[in-house]
């Protein structure tokens, strides 16, 4: 019976390790925001190489590309529209009325080739999305919006891109159409 008391007491004396909460609490916080960061690169990183971008503001954008047959074309957009009258005064208000008019206008993308007819896709020119934006009471600028629009080359070799957009903003001031490829079989 002695022998099983001492041993009680040596296990009753040995430090019982405690784990900090404050610790559990912020490493979880941190696994947290490296899983949300991940899913945001995810969903808004811009797939592919960037092949050159258009002015959507020129009376006819065209970029030359060199393609693979089964290499994919995805588009992102950057854009300032001014926002003098008809706007609502806060900044978010601003913001999301823009997009909504970006949303309604028609982006129409063309893939063609000398010697054959092209083939087109047509898209919102708001998706939701924008890597970043910024407000102020003349203007709303958006960058890094990805468009839903894609083209698949039929064909390899020398293909010419056009664009054309119906605008719903009234004053547009800058517009540019970044193009990316994703290569066949990436």
């Amino acid at each position: 019976m002695r022998g099983q008391y001492a041993a009680f007491m040596v296990a009753a004396a040995s430090p019982v390790k405690r784990r900090n909460p404050a610790l559990i609490v912020v490493a979880a916080i941190g696994m947290f925001l490296v899983t949300i960061a991940g899913l945001a690169a995810y969903f808004l990183w811009p797939r592919g190489d960037r092949l050159g971008e258009m002015d959507l503001r020129a009376a006819s954008p065209t970029l030359a590309v060199d393609l693979a047959a089964g290499d994919e074309l995805n588009f992102r957009l950057d854009v300032t529209v001014g926002t003098a009258g008809g706007y609502p005064n806060s900044s978010s208000g601003r913001s999301n009325a823009v997009h909504d008019e970006l949303e309604a206008s028609k982006l129409t993308v063309t893939l063609s080739r000398v010697d054959g007819p092209g083939d087109s896709t047509t898209c919102g020119a708001y998706d939701g999305k924008a890597t970043t934006g910024s407000s102020s009471s003349s203007e709303v600028e958006s960058s890094g919006l990805p468009l839903r629009c894609t083209l698949v080359a039929e064909t390899p070799g020398r293909h010419t891109l056009t664009a054309r957009v119906e605008w719903v903003p009234e004053d547009v001031r800058e517009a540019t159409l970044e193009v990316r490829r994703v290569r066949s079989g990436d």
